[in-house]
């Protein structure tokens, strides 16, 4: 046993380093790829990875430079030999330091997890310090020994010290104080009115200020070059680029999309050696018309996200510039601004599109490589191979992560809005690997809930008592039940429709923020009827409304609902997930806590003796969500709901949501009760988004971009957020010249 123990332990001694370092390089592959991959999938696994990722990125690369230190400084004490006498094996180690020091750096995909990580630039700083001193304690101790590893040593360090200094730069320059610094303040411009009266006093003129409405116009010429119509569909200008093909193609049949087509295998082949077929010209126009708009606004607009007030002659601008847009144009205008703040919080993005940051970064490429040729051309019969295997690796791995992000850069909007006004060439041979039509900037999808699945606990788990045990059930249970539902042209159609009429009256506005549901009640007449449902507290009528909307979306005995629930249920689970998971969202913070007492309530009203058996389903379905409907239904008096909920909010709210539900399958409300529930769930949904602040919006592009986020951004372009703050009037001054 004790020769085993010691073999082990010799075992792992001489693969200790070696295993941290691979570790580290492992860790900064994986951030690299997935770290992009965050931006547009909101996968709880792929959390998880990152984070884990994340944590330990810089405590793997700090504890494995502490032990290449403390093992150099253990061999000198123990021979007492200068750095010449050191072991080859051991000087190699040391080599490895520099790249630890690289690692720390970060990939350019990801230098902050979460939003508060770039509060914390100034510990980073003392960590770029500490750890740089360390690198060097670590080369001054054995590197001095070997002429070639010394040249070396200190080129990898170079390029580690720029990495670093990367990630340092951008985490302060992402930090909120610093963020809200860099950002200009709209200029003033009365200096040219006030020269101008100046001027005329003193030459004798009698001067009088006068003021005149101002005729403010737009360069639209993002919008209007050649030929571009941002107004139409996409399916029109595919539909034609499609007709074109089979007219080329003769008798062959053609099933897909253009669009669809693009994304093949073969396709892809085919753009990159040539085929204008699938490189539809006028949808490549429009996505640069896109980008173009996109690269305007977010310069005005990236001031919601350090909450700074906006002026309405921003307001007007971006209203003129999306106003006559397409739906599918202004949400992909929205995503594309988005996509650019969250590559400015989240990523390099800020100094690898500098000038000196790419000039760094350059220098920081081809150092590495410079290091790989020299070593390669090295004498190495001293070092061990597997150590010599292992620094082939992390040079060799290092150089591919640069080429990978140089590829991540080339694809990105950033990239394509310098290229498409400097160098449109590239343009077109970057968007022959990937067009700009099938790049992926968020999720594109809205998450689901509903109550009453969570009621009928209708997916269990083997370990499920061990959670009850653990009061974590509750926690683990809600991420099951999450269910994500792509986003239709249909409700991107009617927000805008929304929004545009919204922005022409004010007062409307305001009363949709006070009342959400205040606005549809009333053009129908029937605010009196159901004003009691939209003052309650803002979490409250959520509950009310989503109940209602199930019990309406699933009719007795299985008869179609009449009119269209389709979007009504869609946004009543969306806000129900947001009550659930993310309550910090909304403006009551509270919904977290009172929904263990309404689902518990839930549970016991659907499994009461009067209905003679359990609804404990295995699987969720239509069917079994019906018949917990029908259950509501049988065990709810809504005639006494008030009474029989007095005192207890959860149970009152689930009460209620019974009695709406009921009192809008009445006659007199029956042929426009879907068009009052879902004009009611879209102003629940925008005064949630209004509500929310711009730093809770930033947290959420992290994970796949939240559909709240998009709606709230979507709302300031037309002036309906409360950034708006500054009185102004539409005029420009004038001076009315009378020579004496």
């Amino acid at each position: 046993m004790e020769g085993m123990s010691s073999h082990l332990k010799e075992l792992w001694e001489g693969w200790e380093l070696r295993a941290l370092v691979l570790l580290s390089l492992t860790i900064q592959v994986l951030l690299i790829i997935l770290g992009r991959h965050r931006k547009y999938r909101p996968d709880l696994w792929l959390k998880a990875l990152v984070w884990s990722c994340y944590l330990a990125a810089d405590a793997v690369a700090i504890y494995a430079l502490g032990k290449i230190a403390t093992r150099l400084k253990q061999m000198r004490s123990e021979l007492g030999a200068t750095a010449k006498g050191l072991d080859p094996d051991a000087q190699m180690t040391a080599f490895w330091a520099p790249f630890l020091l690289l690692h720390l750096g970060g990939p350019d995909t990801i230098t902050a997890y979460a939003l508060e990580d770039n509060e914390l630039w100034m510990r980073h700083l003392l960590g770029l310090l500490v750890q740089t001193t360390g690198t060097l304690f670590i080369f001054f101790q054995a590197l001095t020994g070997s002429d070639d590893l010394t040249v070396l040593s200190l080129l990898m360090f170079v390029s580690g010290l720029i990495k670093y200094g990367e990630r340092v730069y951008v985490l302060r320059a992402a930090s909120s104080e610093q963020f809200r610094d860099s950002i200009p303040d709209p200029p003033l411009h009365y200096s040219k009115i006030l020269e101008e009266y100046t001027l005329k006093e003193a030459e004798g003129y009698d001067v009088t200020p006068h003021e005149v409405i101002e005729v403010r116009g737009v360069n639209a010429e993002h919008n209007s070059k050649a030929g571009v119509d941002l107004s139409s569909p996409d399916v029109n200008l595919l539909s034609d680029e499609l007709k074109k093909r089979k007219e080329k193609q003769g008798k062959s049949k053609c099933s897909q999309s253009l669009l669809a087509a693009a994304r093949g295998t073969s396709d892809f082949f085919r753009r990159l050696f040539g085929d204008k077929d699938l490189l539809p010209e006028k949808m490549k126009e429009r996505n640069r018309a896109e980008l173009a708009v996109a690269e305007d606004l977010i310069n005005i607009f990236q001031r919601l996200f350090a909450d700074l007030v906006l002026s309405f002659e921003d307001r007007d601008t971006s209203m003129l510039l999306l106003e006559d847009k397409h739906f599918q144009v202004v949400f992909r205008v929205i995503e594309i601004e988005l996509g650019l703040m969250y590559n400015k919080l989240y990523t390099k993005a800020m100094v690898i599109h500098n000038k000196w940051g790419f000039t760094l970064r350059s220098v920081s490429v081809l150092v590495t490589v410079m290091v790989l040729v020299l070593f390669s051309r090295s004498d190495k019969d001293k070092y061990s191979k597997l150590n010599i295997y292992v620094t082939f690796l992390l040079l060799g791995v290092a150089i591919l992560l640069e080429i990978y992000a140089l590829f991540v850069l080339l694809f990105s909007d950033e990239a394509a809005c310098w290229l498409k006004d400097n160098k449109p060439s590239v343009l077109n041979f970057v968007e022959r690997l990937q067009p700009l039509y099938n790049r992926r900037r968020w999720s594109g999808s809205m998450a689901q809930y509903n109550l009453l699945s969570f009621a009928l606990k209708e997916k269990h788990l083997t370990c499920h008592p061990i959670l009850e045990r653990l009061h974590v059930d509750q926690k683990v249970l809600k991420f099951l039940y999450r269910g994500n539902l792509e986003i239709t042209d249909y409700l991107k159609g009617r927000l805008l429709k929304h929004f545009k009429s919204q922005a022409k009256s004010e007062k409307e506005v305001q009363s949709v923020r006070t009342y959400p549901g205040y606005l549809i009640l009333k053009k129908h007449e029937f605010l009196d009827d159901f004003k009691w449902s939209i003052e309650l507290e803002f979490d409250q009528s959520i509950y009310v409304w989503h109940i209602a909307t199930e019990l309406l979306c699933h009719p007795k005995d299985k008869e179609a609902p009449a009119g269209d629930p389709e979007m009504s249920k869609q946004l009543s689970r969306y806000m129900m997930y947001l009550l659930v998971m993310y309550p910090f969202l909304l403006p009551v913070g509270v919904g977290r806590i009172r929904f263990r007492g309404m689902y518990a309530t839930a549970m016991r009203l659907l499994k009461e003796p009067d209905s003679k058996k359990k609804t404990r389903m295995a699987v969720e379905t239509e069917s079994n969500i019906l018949e917990a409907c029908n259950e509501l239904r049988t065990n709810v008096n809504t005639e006494l709901a008030a009474i029989m909920a007095k005192g207890d909010k959860s149970k009152f709210a689930l009460y209620q949501g019974c009695r709406l539900a009921s009192q809008l399958n009445k006659d007199e409300y029956r042929e426009k009760k879907w068009d009052i529930i879902s004009n009611v769930w879209v102003e629940m949904l925008v005064y949630a988004a209004v509500k929310c602040k711009g730093v809770q919006h930033a947290r959420q592009l992290r994970r796949g971009g939240e559909f709240l986020t998009h709606v709230w951004f979507l709302m300031a372009h037309f002036g309906l957020t409360d950034h708006f703050q500054i009185p102004y009037v539409p005029a420009i001054a004038e001076l009315l010249v009378k020579q004496d």
